[in-house]
């Protein structure tokens, strides 16, 4: 339970629990979650719902411009959802967790949300899983003669096999769709390293990085996951278990690749 995922002999400590941090915190994660589950029900799922009706009118069938519609619609409100989860469970978790446990380390994220590259949100947002790929993966990949680029491309590839993993064993199906998002994202990293060269002190990296990933990237990938998810029930609606033969895993990835 302890907010860490690097060993080491000794963590820092406080010196005792504070039971009113604590309930501030449950506090906090109660109205963050209310308001989560307020935007999902009263926003995302009626437009989902609409989407599928959609589909279903035009045959099955999604065009650009149905996708275009609810990726319109859902833009706005995904961006503050990313935010609650972030919220909720860096800010919140692991510190309720902290100070339960009396771990004296707080710092899981640095100020993110004003990187002027890509890399340096993927280097601040997420301290614990950062810190776990550095030690493990990537100085290991520089140990074994791996250039830096290299061992970056390790990094992300690992991390992007990991992000599809933990969407399609709990949704039953293989997509690329996190793959591929993740994969997309090194070329942000020599786009905005570029910018940053070339505009040093401006803001036009830290805005196409909000704009590539909560406008654009994350409410996409929810509109095509909920098509796929649906369209496997559409078309074997009694089995629903994961079909993990590597013949069929293959054939449904792929096949996912290709607009219908």
């Amino acid at each position: 339970l302890a907010p860490t995922l690097t060993y080491q002999i000794a963590f820092p400590k406080t010196p005792r629990v504070r039971p009113l941090r604590v309930v501030g915190i449950l506090i906090r994660m109660i109205m963050v979650f209310s308001l989560f589950i307020f935007l999902v029900y009263q926003i995302v799922a009626p437009n989902l719902d609409n989407l599928l009706k959609d589909l279903e009118a035009a045959g099955g069938r999604y065009t650009y411009s149905i996708l275009a519609d609810y990726w319109l619609k859902l833009t706005i409100t995904n961006t503050y959802m990313w935010l609650l989860v972030f919220y909720f469970y860096f800010h919140l978790y692991l510190n309720l967790f902290a100070e339960l446990l009396r771990f004296g380390d707080r710092v899981f994220y640095k100020d993110w949300w004003n990187s002027t590259e890509v890399s340096a949100y993927w280097r601040l947002w997420n301290l614990p899983v950062h810190y776990w790929l550095v030690r493990h993966l990537y100085f290991p990949c520089v140990r074994h003669n791996f250039s830096k680029t290299a061992a970056t491309f390790v990094v992300f590839l690992f991390s992007a096999v990991m992000h599809e993993v933990i969407i399609s064993i709990p949704f039953h199906m293989l997509r690329p769709w996190s793959f591929l998002g993740m994969m997309g994202q090194l070329p942000l990293v020599m786009v905005t390293k570029f910018l940053y060269r070339k505009f040093p002190g401006s803001s036009v990296g830290n805005i196409l990085f909000w704009v590539s990933f909560c406008v654009v990237g994350q409410p996409m990938a929810i509109l095509l996951y909920t098509i796929d998810y649906n369209y496997g029930k559409m078309h074997d609606p009694v089995d629903l278990t994961f079909q993990d033969s590597p013949e069929m895993c293959t054939f449904k990835f792929w096949e996912s690749c290709l607009i219908r």
